[in-house]
């Protein structure tokens, strides 16, 4: 289906400065989460024969290490901790009430949002330093990040989903790792597991023995891994086995992926990190014509790669061109549906500004 331009919703003036203020409020706020994250859990005095002891606990589950008899040493180190720990927090408190007042102008606004589900999920993968430098958000998911930088509502796209299925990037080059530091808490305490990150979340979180490329919950909510093939194997403790076949995932690892922070409607807020639109948008179009795909997906599968296309021709010309370069690129059955696409849309890849 072909989708005019006026059948996008552009955001206003005002949305587009209450993304900004948004992205701003949650990246400081996120940093200050990541420095708490990395203080031990507590530090306290324990009374042992008489002594006193400064005893400090890594985790929740940490018994606790003695770190020496209370002396004028151990009181700095305890009253550095304290003074350190008092102080994030209550940066950390300034910025929660900052981030939801601006939550609460995105969604006047009527803005994306995630449900609060997604949104925690990837907070949390957000916050260990997996979200862009070990996966991608795909799937239904990643159309509220479409959607934000387009600045425009789509017509169909951003429907609801119970799943959540991501993509497994480390070592490619759209990985943030290939482009910038580690993440922060991955380069302090060593690499963190997909699997880790969902037991924070909830701890009944589970491989499913007959998929091992998905976790389910006791509530039955499912989070899939898929990998291209040049991806694998994967790094050692992760739980997850993803299905190494999948050479259709290779196309999610070009171009430029899309960071963005959206609203959830608890209310809150999250980042995605997506694939590039164009290469979604064309991947959507090859799934809805897979042989082996759930025919009941096939019908979004197209109704998203088209309205994808769409948008991307009017509104990221620029950043995203669906010029001639990026059509020699692409293989030659992707090629050949953006083919089909352009012709019945009246679009001409050599003069995109038409």
């Amino acid at each position: 289906m072909r989708h005019k331009k006026t059948d996008f919703v552009p955001f206003s003036a005002d949305a587009q400065r209450s993304i900004a203020n948004l992205e701003a409020a949650y990246e400081q706020l996120v940093d200050i989460e990541r420095e708490l994250d990395a203080l031990p859990t507590s530090m306290f005095w324990q009374t042992k024969n008489g002594k006193d002891y400064l005893a400090v606990k890594k985790s929740s589950s940490d018994s606790g290490t003695t770190q020496g008899p209370r002396s004028p040493e151990t009181e700095r180190q305890f009253a550095a901790y304290s003074a350190e720990r008092a102080r994030l927090q209550a940066r950390r408190a300034s910025l929660n009430a900052l981030v939801q007042d601006r939550v609460k102008l995105c969604r006047a606004l009527r803005l994306p949002q995630l449900a609060e589900q997604q949104g925690r999920l990837l907070r949390e993968l957000d916050l260990h330093g997996l979200l862009g430098y070990d996966v991608l958000v795909v799937g239904t998911n990643a159309f509220a990040a479409y959607e934000m930088v387009c600045g425009a509502r789509f017509p169909v796209g951003n429907e609801a989903t119970e799943d959540f299925d991501l993509a497994w990037c480390r070592g490619t080059r759209v990985s943030l790792a290939a482009i910038a530091p580690p993440a922060p808490q991955q380069a302090a305490s060593g690499r963190v597991s997909l699997m880790s990150v969902l037991k924070r979340i909830d701890s009944t979180y589970a491989i499913n023995r007959r998929k091992p490329y998905q976790a389910v919950n006791d509530a039955g909510y499912e989070v899939e891994l898929l990998a291209a093939p040049s991806t694998h194997p994967m790094p050692n403790g992760e739980a997850f086995e993803p299905m190494a076949t999948l050479g259709e995932q290779e196309w999610l690892l070009r171009g430029t992926p899309v960071r963005c922070v959206v609203t959830t409607n608890k209310p809150g807020t999250c980042p995605l990190y997506v694939p590039d639109p164009r290469w979604m948008a064309v991947h959507k179009l090859w799934l809805s014509l897979k042989p082996e795909r759930n025919p009941a997906k096939k019908g979004k599968d197209a109704r998203q790669g088209n309205v994808l296309l769409d948008a991307t021709r009017y509104f990221l010309r620029d950043s995203y061109p669906l010029d001639l370069e990026f059509v020699l690129g692409l293989p030659p059955e992707l090629r050949d549906l953006f083919t089909a696409w352009a012709e019945q849309s009246g679009f001409d890849p050599t003069n995109p500004s038409a």
